[in-house]
């Protein structure tokens, strides 16, 4: 999988697919939310704001092999390519709200 073969929409902070209504994130009131999914984003805020773009990249990476859908190596270059250019890392950690 390359960058070429992600079909959109898909979270803007792990780069999850959000193929169901239930994989977006929430607003403060419970609406949905199209930037990010509900791991990363809910009731109006990341569900951990602190988290540096190495961590989610290690999360994301973990997340995939455990799932099987790609071996560590190819998912590691995967993440290490394509997180940095979604909105949450583009813009900085703190300052990819909603």
């Amino acid at each position: 999988m390359t960058t070429n073969q992600l079909l959109g929409p898909f979270c803007q902070s792990c780069a999850m697919p959000l193929d169901t209504p239930e994989d977006y994130g929430t607003d403060p009131v419970g609406y949905r939310v199209n930037d990010y999914c509900h791991y990363c984003y809910a009731k109006g805020t990341f569900t951990e704001p602190a988290i540096s773009l190495a961590e989610m990249t290690d999360k994301c990476v973990d997340a995939m092999v455990r799932r099987s859908i790609m071996p560590e190596p190819k998912a590691r270059a995967l993440m290490l390519e394509v997180l940095p250019k979604l909105k949450r890392w583009r813009l900085g950690a703190t300052a990819a709200l909603v």
